[in-house]
Order: C-alpha cells, then sequence, then structure tokens
C-alpha cells in the first residue's frame, strides 16, 4: 500500500528587519531611577513634630528652689498698712489692744478722730485720745467728746444695749444725741485733793438726750407727774452700772445734780449711787 505524500513544508518567510525598533524615549539628564526607593532594612527618619508654642515661664518661684519643704498651712497675708520705717512723719502706731478697741467702735457706728497725745501736768493726760462726735449709730455726742478708746466704748455699749430701748418702751421716742456736760479736764474731785477720772479721759458726764421729735429730757431730780420720764432716767442710770465703773447722778451730793457721772475705773464691785 503506497503511502501520502505529505504537503511540502511553506516557503521560509522573511523578516524585514530594514526598519529599527522605534527607540523608547529616554529621560531628561540627571534622572535617577532610583530615586523614592529606600532600603527595606533601614527605618525611615521620624516625622517633624508640629511645634508647640513656648510656655510661659511663671514668675513664682516654686517651693524646690526656695529650698525648704511645702508648709503645711498656707502662707498668712501679709499685714495691712506701712512699715514702721515707711510710716509717713508725725506718725505713730499704737498698742495692740488700742487699735482692737478701734475696731469695736468702728463696728458700732462711733465716729471718732484719733488725736495727739494730751497732758496737762504729771497727773493729766490721755496716751492714746480718740475725739468722738458720734456716740454710737444714730446717737451724736454734743459737743464732741476727748475719751480714751476703753470709755468711749463702754458709752457706745450702753447706749446700743440700754439708753435705745428705754428711749423706745419708756418716751416712744428715738435719741438722736446725748449731751456731753464733760469729758477730758485735768481736776481734782470736788472737795478732795484725788484726781478726778476726767483728768485721764475714763469719765463722761451726760448732761441728757435730744431726741427725733426735737425734745429733750435732761438728767435731774425727776418728780412724780414725770411718769415717763423717771422710769426712763431711772433704768439707764441702773443699766449703767453693768458697763462704767463708777455711776454718781441726780441724789447723791449737789455736784452731781444735773448729770451722770460715768467712769471706767476698775473696781471689785461698781459704785452706783
Amino acid at each position: 500500500m503506497q503511502e501520502a505524500a505529505l504537503e511540502p513544508l511553506a516557503a521560509p518567510r522573511v523578516i524585514d528587519d530594514g526598519g529599527a525598533l522605534p527607540e523608547a524615549e529616554l529621560p531628561e539628564s540627571g534622572f535617577d531611577p532610583w530615586e523614592g526607593l529606600t532600603d527595606p532594612e533601614v527605618e525611615p527618619p521620624p516625622e517633624p513634630k508640629p511645634r508647640q508654642p513656648a510656655a510661659r515661664q511663671s514668675t513664682v518661684p516654686s517651693w524646690a528652689s526656695l529650698g525648704g519643704d511645702r508648709p503645711l498651712s498656707p502662707i498668712a497675708r501679709p499685714p495691712r498698712g506701712a512699715l514702721e520705717s515707711e510710716t509717713p512723719s508725725g506718725y505713730r502706731p499704737v498698742a495692740r489692744s488700742e487699735a482692737m478697741c478701734r475696731r469695736e467702735l468702728q463696728k458700732l457706728g462711733v465716729r471718732f478722730t484719733d488725736i495727739s497725745p494730751v497732758s496737762s501736768g504729771r497727773a493729766c493726760g490721755i496716751e492714746d485720745p480718740v475725739r468722738v462726735s458720734v456716740a454710737v449709730k444714730g446717737i451724736a455726742m454734743s459737743p464732741p467728746a476727748t475719751l480714751n478708746c476703753q470709755t468711749a466704748l463702754n458709752v457706745a455699749r450702753w447706749l446700743r444695749d440700754d439708753v435705745k430701748p428705754a428711749a423706745r418702751w419708756k418716751l416712744w421716742k428715738q435719741p438722736t444725741a446725748l449731751i456731753n456736760l464733760s469729758s477730758y479736764r485735768c481736776s481734782r474731785i470736788a472737795g478732795s485733793r484725788t484726781i478726778s477720772e476726767h483728768a485721764g479721759g475714763n469719765a463722761l458726764d451726760v448732761g441728757g438726750f435730744r431726741f427725733a421729735d426735737g425734745s429733750v429730757v435732761k438728767v435731774e431730780p425727776k418728780g412724780v407727774f414725770a411718769w415717763r420720764e423717771k422710769p426712763f432716767q431711772t433704768q439707764i442710770r441702773q443699766a449703767s452700772c453693768r458697763h462704767f465703773g463708777t455711776v454718781l447722778g441726780p441724789g447723791y451730793n449737789r455736784a452731781h445734780a444735773d448729770h451722770l457721772h460715768l467712769d471706767s475705773k476698775t473696781r471689785l464691785r461698781p459704785i452706783c449711787k
């Protein structure tokens, strides 16, 4: 059996390479193909943090800079007022007790002026006197009185606690002024060689009271027909013995027939006559 003849192979093609392949566009000179690539084994530099505004430096020193531990209690505020080396000429600091007394006067509404020390001899004078123009809130001192601070304070408390309530309930009136017959004066007790409490600004002679309606009640012996004024005078006289060491008034002697003598002398038992 005769095998079929195979088809002849196709003629070989000739590739036309007459034209060269188009050249790729070369990059511009200076191009680095490795630019932007990093070594995977090298850690990248940290990203820069945004710039924070500079903190304001405190001018208050720290406890550590002061060289000590922090105290358990807060630091006390500096005292008010000028230092002794900075006080103006003519200024004289008062004792602590005198300063506290003046604070109490202010709380009670007393109007006063600190004046220079007064002296009228070896046994007379006030070291830290006050000139009182308003004896207590609502009641003027007429005329103003020169006293030591403690006596001014005793007068103010007596007026507030006793005179005002007695005037309201006994007289149905409001006192507006205390009539001052005598405060500081360099003198002796009448008929004696003993120096009076007035010589130290320690006493006040009260001649009466003026009221809001314009009326005046004087300290004097009261008759049976003074059915309002007599209980008022008796009540304020008895009450004054709680505030003063000595109370003398009408009925004691002729020298005290027209006023109440009130002084702050310290006694074991007050004298009320």
